[in-house]
Parts: structure tokens; C-alpha cells; sequence
């Protein structure tokens, strides 16, 4: 195996720890804050509208991570630097990072594509942006999605 394998895969672990293991934390209300969650994008050309948005700052490693959830075991996630500014960041960062999951069996992580932060307010734990990706399966001849048309607006 590939040391990127290894990486995508260690990735993954962490990403599902913080997922479970936060679950508490997580605001999974559609309005926070004065703020009315919304995730949206397109799936492989299909619109995706999430159900269920949630934002939260995971204690370790510091990553704010923003879920938008359909509610079925669909959803998309971005993991950001807790404290990232506006601008433009290229998934292949690992600072910043994006993943799609159909359902259990049927997932992956971006390889390439952009998260642009327009607003992020610390203070008031809000935060605002658009994205796109293409995934990069997890499990061999497994399908990869083309996530465009992505947008956020998320009090967490």
C-alpha cells in the first residue's frame, strides 16, 4: 500500500473518532444564533439539499468541522483549521479537508478542488463559504463523486 493510502485511510479513523466522539457538541438545529444553517451542492450533477447541518469545534486537533446531512447516512463534510481566515484553500492541504459519503460502503475524500471562506466571525461562531471537490474512493473500485456547487452558511 501507498503511503498517501495510509494517509487517506489514518485520515479516515481520525475523522470518524472526532465524529462519534463529539456527536455531544455537535448544534444540529437549523437555526443557531440567529443564523439559519444551510449546506447545499451537487452530487455527481444532482442537487443535494442537507436536512441536517451542523457545525462544532472539535477539541482535538482544534478543527472546526461542518457536516451537512441528509439524514439517511448521505452527507458531506469540511474540516478547517478552527481558526481559518477568508480566502481561497485547495483540499490537497492537509490542513483542509472535504468528504463525501453516499452511505456506509460508498465514500470518499477530496483530492482536489477549493474551500473559499468568505466570512468566518470567531466571536460569533459563524462562518460562510463555497466548494467544490472530487473524491477519491476509499475502497478500490469504488465510484468517485464530483462535488460542485457547494455552499455553506453555518453557526456552530
Amino acid at each position: 500500500m501507498k503511503v498517501k493510502n495510509y494517509i487517506y485511510i489514518s485520515f479516515f479513523f481520525l475523522l470518524c473518532l472526532f465524529t462519534t466522539s463529539s456527536c455531544n457538541q455537535q448544534k444540529d438545529t437549523k437555526s443557531v444564533s440567529g443564523t439559519t444553517n444551510s449546506l447545499t451542492a451537487a452530487v455527481n450533477g444532482k442537487s443535494y439539499n442537507a436536512i441536517h447541518v451542523t457545525g462544532f469545534m472539535a477539541t482535538i486537533p482544534n478543527t472546526l468541522l461542518l457536516t451537512g446531512a441528509m439524514g439517511t447516512g448521505e452527507d458531506i463534510q469540511l474540516f478547517l483549521p478552527k481558526e481559518v481566515t477568508p480566502g481561497a484553500y485547495k483540499f490537497e492541504d492537509l490542513l483542509v479537508q472535504g468528504k463525501y459519503q453516499e452511505n456506509e460502503e460508498l465514500s470518499g475524500f477530496a483530492t482536489r478542488g477549493t474551500v473559499t471562506i468568505t466570512t468566518h466571525d470567531i466571536g460569533k461562531k459563524q462562518i460562510e463559504g463555497t466548494f467544490y471537490f472530487t473524491t477519491k474512493p476509499l475502497v478500490k473500485g469504488n465510484p468517485s463523486f464530483d462535488i460542485t456547487e457547494g455552499m455553506f452558511k453555518i453557526a456552530y
